[in-house]
């Protein structure tokens, strides 16, 4: 490493610290001895570095050296913070450590209340939920950085392994996937490849014969002119090539004020286009069109090309199925817990929460036995052990299984139809916030408001 950046390092060590911090721990973290270090002290205190300390005692970096001092709106110290977190979380390690560089060098010479501000915790980065990676990223991303042809071993979602020579042009991140769009020189076409699905790769010498940039306009007026436009393709986060699930029209019947509002939080999960038909109780609901989609007249329900789904739960599940990229379903062999507590949900919960917020129980043990879900108490003690203590009800992520149970216990909560066990509370409060759930209920609420214009 050479002498300058070797000091600029030091200085950033030094920045990134509050309180004096002692020669020997800065000569580990620089892979330096500690005569180098005190040689590079004073190097720095020749230079005008305020650096207060002595062998033995530590050392301590004063704010404000070599930047000229910064100026930055409340909100723009928020926006900073918050985009440093976020780096610090959902990329690798190098940009992590390089977004802790750059909040310290803007620390350094910000006044002591916008300083403050930039440390607060008040807006928080949630864990996002990413695959294993076999490749590093920061390999990806300096094939970007240097222009250069990049040579891949990829195994697709079947499976098949292929190798591949890409032209690099950008790579996406996403909630729960990172996304590497280049030219195949294989298909000759411009792809999109998960990273957590390249097994292998290196950088070649070899440059693509058009600059990076000339690349990135091509490949956006491809994305621009497909069926699956680039806004479609963002929020899926899959990829696929048209006449697949996503190039199938996907149509939600649904009425704001009722159970459809788990489909449409399942729907804003899976992240695929769709499109909404409003049905009235009443009116639309039991119009003969629609009662050949559902003969029940009843919301919700969904149509994915020819295949017409109904119930909420059957929706949940055939939606995470049918649009397996969004992860919203455990591996095939790993499905016990997931059914398990999706279809408790639609025949135990549901039922025993409508009984007892009409006022009846089934009281004696004939009566229980009668019924599937035997007592509402029973019911509501199997649940709560079921959450108690975990953020998902199967396994370690999200899956379509939080959609319903969440629903049915943030419903339960907000009308008093259940008990506020801490359990419950605890599990809600970990999916109300979900950005999906919360686009669903903005919907819904612009649905409801107009629907109270209609004349009747």
């Amino acid at each position: 490493m050479a002498r300058t950046h070797r000091l600029f390092e030091l200085l950033q060590m030094l920045r990134r610290r509050r309180r004096p911090v002692s020669g020997a721990e800065l000569a580990r973290e620089a892979g330096v001895s500690l005569r180098t270090l005190y040689r590079d002290i004073a190097a720095l205190q020749a230079m005008g570095a305020e650096i207060d300390g002595e062998p033995g005692v530590g050392y301590v970096l004063r704010p404000g050296f070599l930047l000229p001092p910064l100026m930055f709106s409340e909100e723009e110290i928020e926006a900073l913070a918050l985009g440093a977190k976020w780096v610090a979380r959902r990329t690798d390690d190098a940009l992590s450590e390089a977004a802790g560089n750059a909040v310290a060098k803007i620390s350094a010479v910000l006044p002591r209340e916008l300083r403050t501000r930039l440390e607060d915790d008040a807006l928080l980065v949630g864990p996002g939920w990413e695959r294993p990676q076999h490749v590093e990223l920061t390999l990806l991303r300096r094939a970007l950085r240097e222009e250069r042809k990049f040579a891949i071993s990829y195994r697709d979602e079947k499976g098949a392994r292929t190798r591949r020579v890409i032209w690099p042009v950008a790579l996406g991140f996403f909630e729960s996937v990172r996304v590497l769009v280049g030219w195949c020189e294989l298909r000759r076409a411009f792809r999109h490849f998960r990273t957590d699905r390249v097994e292998a790769a290196h950088i070649l010498d070899a440059r693509p014969p058009r600059r990076r940039q000339t690349l990135v306009r091509e490949w956006r007026q491809t994305m621009l002119t497909e069926a699956d436009s680039v806004i479609a393709y963002s929020r899926s986060a899959s990829g696929k090539p048209k006449g697949e699930s996503m190039a199938k029209e996907l149509v939600f019947y649904t009425n704001p004020q009722s159970r459809g509002m788990i489909a449409h939080w399942m729907l804003e999960e899976v992240g695929a286009p769709y499109s909404i038909e409003v049905k009235d109780y009443g009116t639309t609901m039991k119009a003969p069109e629609y009662l050949a989609i559902n003969p029940m007249g009843k919301v919700p329900a969904v149509r994915h090309g020819e295949t017409v789904v109904t119930e909420a739960a059957a929706i949940c599940t055939y939606l995470a199925d049918a649009f397996p990229e969004a992860g919203l379903a455990p591996e095939a062999g790993a499905r016990g817990d997931y059914y398990r507590w999706l279809f408790f949900a639609a025949g135990c919960v549901e039922p025993a929460m409508s009984n007892h917020a009409a006022g009846w129980d089934p009281a004696t043990p004939e009566m229980q036995a009668r019924f599937g879900y035997g007592s509402y108490a029973a019911v509501m003690d199997a649940v709560a052990k079921a959450v108690a203590g975990r953020r998902y009800i199967a396994g370690d992520r999200f899956t379509a299984a939080d959609v319903y149970v969440g629903s049915m216990i943030g419903f339960g909560l907000r009308f008093g139809v259940i008990d506020k066990r801490p359990e419950f509370e605890a599990y809600w409060s970990g999916l109300e916030n979900r950005p999906a759930r919360l686009r669903a209920g903005a919907e819904a609420e612009k649905l409801a408001s107009k629907q109270a214009w209609v004349p009747a």
